[in-house]
């Protein structure tokens, strides 16, 4: 399948509702250490949702074409298909 940027688009969505509804501490003197692990979790999941957007691709169109050119050439081939990205 081609690369789907409505999913990756929700997988975005919900990394930052993920981060927006994160309570506030109860003690306000750990609002920077809350801070540093929302920004941790958010960069994560954005990670995450990057990487499965391009490596859920499917790349189409993949021609191989083999000719010997030699003076006592076998044969000749092609192939069609297609490949993914890892």
């Amino acid at each position: 399948m081609g690369l789907d940027k409505t999913a990756l688009a929700e997988k975005i969505k919900a990394a930052f509702e993920k981060a927006k509804n994160t309570p506030a501490p109860e003690d306000p003197n750990d609002a920077d250490q809350v801070q540093v692990e929302i920004l941790e979790t958010l960069s994560a999941d954005l990670a995450n949702a990057i990487y499965d957007f391009v490596t859920e691709a499917e790349v189409k169109g993949i021609t191989t074409s083999v000719v010997l050119d030699i003076p006592n050439e076998i044969g000749t081939g092609t192939q069609t298909g297609s490949g993914f990205i890892e």
